[in-house]
């Protein structure tokens, strides 16, 4: 079994998008829970060791400004936004047998491509042992690490507070069995949705 580097450089998560919306209402209270979850999908086909495919979101505030605009809200009426679950399935396996997939997803955040790190690298999830066929077409909850997760909840408190954050999303140091070959390539659609909470003030002070 060969060490085998996945490199998937995504704010998959927030970038090629399906929201979900589910709003909650209190007729006593002056505020608006907003659930949305944002999904992205990606192809990877290799015949070697090495995978690695790289999508970045360089547009996640606009998509967040846009989101709160279906709502008739507006980035100063939030209160606080935070991510609350993951979940990854596996879309297309073009393959007559499976494949077991072992990686520490690791997140950082680099605003500026190709300056410093504005925060992290952090854990995000850690697989072990996936089984792509138990993951084709059923959506697998994700165990997701605190420290991951309080990185992507500070970009998206600095992008509140006006930022422009860009995240990106690594599967590294991992291990696949069997490996990839051209005899027998490693092919796959591969689904991540991220789902976060949104609260906001219903009618706030100088709301128009």
């Amino acid at each position: 079994m060969k060490k085998v580097i996945f490199k998937i450089a995504v704010l998959p998560i927030f970038c090629v998008l399906v929201l979900a919306s589910g709003c909650v209402y209190d007729d006593m209270s002056t505020e608006v829970v907003i659930t949305e979850t944002v999904k992205m999908s990606l192809d990877e086909y290799r015949e070697s060791p090495t995978l690695g495919s790289a999508v970045v979101c360089d547009d996640f505030a606009d998509r967040v400004y846009k989101l709160l605009e279906k709502h008739d809200t507006k980035v100063k009426d939030i209160k606080s936004i935070h991510i609350v679950s993951g979940t990854y399935m596996v879309q297309r396996l073009s393959s007559d047998h499976d494949w077991t997939i072992s990686s520490a997803v690791t997140i950082k955040r680099q605003d500026v491509p190709g300056s410093a790190l504005d925060d992290g690298p952090a854990t995000f999830v850690n697989m072990t042992d996936q089984s792509l066929m138990a993951a084709q077409d059923m959506a697998i909850y994700a165990d997701l690490n605190s420290d991951g997760v309080a990185l992507i909840d500070r970009a998206l408190v600095d992008l509140v507070a006006g930022a422009d954050p860009r995240l990106i999303l690594t599967m590294d140091g991992g291990t696949v069995t069997p490996e990839p070959s051209a005899m027998d390539p490693l092919s796959f659609k591969w689904r991540v949705a991220v789902t976060f909470q949104v609260v906001i003030d219903r009618n706030p002070p100088g709301h128009d």
